[in-house]
């Protein structure tokens, strides 16, 4: 029988025969076990394996499980290390606590408490090394940035299409950013002795993965603007993208004390475009209203509505509101209302270009000092 690579690891590290196959038998089901019998056997498979969680014993000859404890944080600070201790080891156990064990359990052990407290230290491992790739990928995506930016700086023509690439990447690391901010505090809530939410991680873990990826798309797309075709357009819904955005963008409304709502219609409200394009025009717009809205922590209520010929995209704030001077100049490029707020002037202007290469438009109403209300309207297939 073959055990699936896609089972959690866990390495047990004890000198007694007993404990070792208990555990190899109760967990054998749902992970995939992998046993020594001594301190220096178990740092062996540590870097083979790459576990996610270790149980180990703390009393044992030789090297102890203290001092393994010591090599396994110089090897990796996030691993989740459970300790095993006997009667009267209390307080080496606390030591342990301290020294950066994550949890430990008393021998003889109970079952339904060990897989209990195995289950939570897996997730919280594989958290961390999540939340690690990601900020990987975010430092990758920016090196490939920084080498690209030099690449193009000679040529003249890509100036704006550079000015606007990176304030689209902004939007989209803005949301990792928050996320990240999120599990960091979370899973410190976790290593404090709180509960840890796992599928809320999970969800939020999908988040960050999924602007990485658009961030991805993005430099795509810049790299290939004047070496190639403009891709065809394709059949899109715009309320799937729509639930996208408002689920991505989400995190950044809660930090910023914006009280986010939308209201999106059942149908598909399908029309022929570039998805990339879509979503980089409705997020602009969607982030400058949770802005706008950050001072006064306001609300933010967005709307999709399907009629016969085209949709309707609404995006309403109740935020300070623009003057009749800047509504006029709102679509321009490089002109902002968020001075020293690192504004670029860019969102609007991107938007309403996106908008109008597919047959689209985007209008303003505004009420200084109350509210603004932008109409994304797009034309439906076939109407």
């Amino acid at each position: 029988m073959t055990v699936s690579t896609d089972l959690p690891q866990i390495l047990v590290i004890d000198d007694e025969v007993g404990p070792r196959e208990s555990l190899r038998m109760l967990l054998k089901p749902d992970y995939q076990v992998h046993t020594a019998d001594c301190v220096e056997a178990g740092m062996k498979l540590l870097k083979e394996k790459q576990p996610d969680t270790i149980v180990m014993d703390i009393r044992m000859p030789g090297i102890t499980g203290i001092d393994g404890l010591r090599k396994i944080r110089e090897i990796d600070p996030h691993l989740s290390v459970i300790m095993l201790t006997g009667f009267g080891a209390l307080e080496t156990a606390k030591e342990a606590l301290r020294l950066g064990a994550n949890d430990y359990i008393s021998k003889p052990f109970d079952a339904g408490e060990m897989r209990d407290i195995i289950g939570r230290n897996v997730e919280r491992t594989r958290l961390h090394r999540t939340s690690e790739h990601a900020a990987a990928e975010v430092k990758e995506l920016n090196n490939r940035l920084r080498k690209e930016l030099a690449r193009k700086e000679r040529l003249a023509s890509l100036g704006q299409a550079s000015a606007e690439f990176v304030h689209d990447l902004g939007n989209p690391l803005t949301i990792v950013w928050g996320y990240v901010q999120l599990l960091a505090k979370k899973l410190e809530r976790s290593e404090n002795g709180g509960a840890t939410h796992n599928a809320t991680s999970i969800k939020e873990l999908n988040i960050i993965e999924q602007n990485v990826r658009l961030c991805r798309e993005l430099l795509t797309m810049w790299q290939s603007y004047g070496s190639a075709e403009a891709l065809p357009h394709k059949q899109i819904s715009v309320s799937t993208v729509l639930r996208e955005v408002i689920k991505a963008v989400d995190a950044l409304a809660t930090q910023s004390g914006v009280d986010l709502q939308s209201n999106i219609c059942e149908h598909a409200c399908t029309v022929l475009g570039d998805p990339v394009q879509i979503k980089r025009a409705i997020q602009n717009v969607i982030i400058n209203a949770v802005q706008a809205c950050a001072e006064r922590k306001g609300s933010v209520l967005v709307t999709c509505t399907q009629k016969e010929f085209y949709v309707d995209i609404r995006i309403e704030d109740d935020g300070s509101g623009i003057t009749p001077t800047q509504i006029s100049r709102i679509f321009d490029p490089y002109f902002t209302t968020k001075q020293g707020k690192s504004g670029t002037g860019l969102g609007l202007y991107i938007t309403q270009k996106v908008l109008e290469d597919h047959n689209g438009s985007i209008k303003v109403d505004s009420t200084p000092g109350r509210r603004t209300t932008f109409t994304i309207r797009l034309p439906l297939v076939n109407s």
